[in-house]
């Protein structure tokens, strides 16, 4: 979809006014983060073609009721003393190639839209220096996928505000169909942060692994990610939209100005894809499933005070047999804490 919503106009508003509403400690602020991912930088409207995410991560170990036995609890898993609630909401779409093609081409991906929030919980186990060691993130996406995704009407009404050209084909669209995704991550950091020589500059390298389990996806993942920068937060880099390499959304408020500069690589071994597939419960349009597929990710992210922006190049391997191309796509993400 070759638009970014006006909707990021407003979100930049608020997050950029949020810092001066709390004179709240660190700890005792929530994160908020939008993300906005998009193919307009490779020009193209077609696969995965755009995904919103608006998602808040609570303080510091401020859990709900149905959460609070989690830290007793899971000490088998993670020994960490830090603990968040996140929260979510957000749309994904999907287009064939060609969206002049009313039906669609039948050789292509079919088009689809998933509506859905997302709950999880996290668990940010630190050394006694207060660095990170690990990162455990347990979450649950539930959605809806077909008509009552809004997918159509949203990138219609985008098209047409922005005279693009009118995708036709949404009408063969998925069927009506509850989506679900149970995720599991671990990151962990495997060094110290380290300075380099001459230049006042620190990095850090942190490797990763994760699955999804459900209709919508089901999938085991392994990646790593390289950040370098001056002032280096304490954190796992900007959030994505699953199933990209993603960090848990929360950071470290710095004083003045910092900037950091980060690559990655994630690849997938997929048993299931919806979106490629088609529908679980009916017979709809689908394609056969590339069983391993690769993420390649570099960006940039810039902080001033308790608002980071950061802007990611991604380059994503084929999803089907019938693709016979990698796909580009740009994702911003912008989060504040208060």
């Amino acid at each position: 979809m070759k638009s970014i919503p006006a909707a990021i106009v407003l979100a930049v508003s608020v997050f950029l006014a949020a810092p001066a509403l709390s004179q709240k400690t660190p700890d005792q602020r929530g994160t908020w983060s939008f993300t906005l991912e998009n193919d307009i930088i490779a020009g193209t409207d077609r696969d995965y073609t755009n995904g919103a995410l608006i998602s808040y991560v609570s303080p510091t170990n401020d859990l709900p009721f149905f959460a609070d036995w989690a830290p007793a609890q899971l000490t088998w898993l993670t020994s960490a003393k830090k603990w968040h609630m996140t929260y979510g909401i957000g749309q994904n779409m999907y287009t064939p190639e060609d969206i002049t093609l009313d039906p669609p081409d039948p050789a292509d991906r079919p088009y689809a839209g998933f509506l859905y929030g997302t709950i999880g919980l996290i668990a940010d186990e630190r050394h006694s220096d207060g660095e990170p060691r690990q990162l455990d993130v347990v979450a649950l996406d539930i959605g809806i996928v077909g008509r009552h995704s809004l997918a159509k009407e949203t990138q219609k009404l985008v098209h047409r505000v922005i005279g693009d050209t009118d995708p036709r084909g949404w009408d063969s669209q998925l069927g009506t169909e509850i989506g679900v995704r149970l995720l599991y991550e671990r990151s962990w950091r495997a060094s110290q942060k380290w300075d380099l020589p001459v230049i006042p500059l620190e990095g850090d390298i942190t490797p990763y692994v994760g699955a999804a389990l459900g209709n919508i996806e089901t999938y085991g993942t392994a990646g790593i990610s390289f950040r370098l920068g001056e002032d280096l937060g304490d954190d796992y880099g900007p959030p994505r939209v699953r199933p990209a390499l993603s960090g848990p959304g929360f950071f470290k408020n710095v004083d003045g100005f910092s900037w950091y500069v980060f690559a990655g690589a994630a690849g997938r071994a997929v048993a299931r894809d919806l979106f490629v597939e088609g529908s679980t419960f009916e017979v709809s349009p689908g394609l056969d499933l590339m069983p391993f597929q690769l993420d390649l990710q570099a960006g940039l992210a810039v902080q001033i005070g308790r608002v980071e922006l950061a802007f990611t190049h991604v380059v994503r391997s084929p999803q089907h047999t019938k693709q016979d191309r990698w796909s580009r796509f740009g994702s911003i993400n912008l989060r504040t804490r208060f």
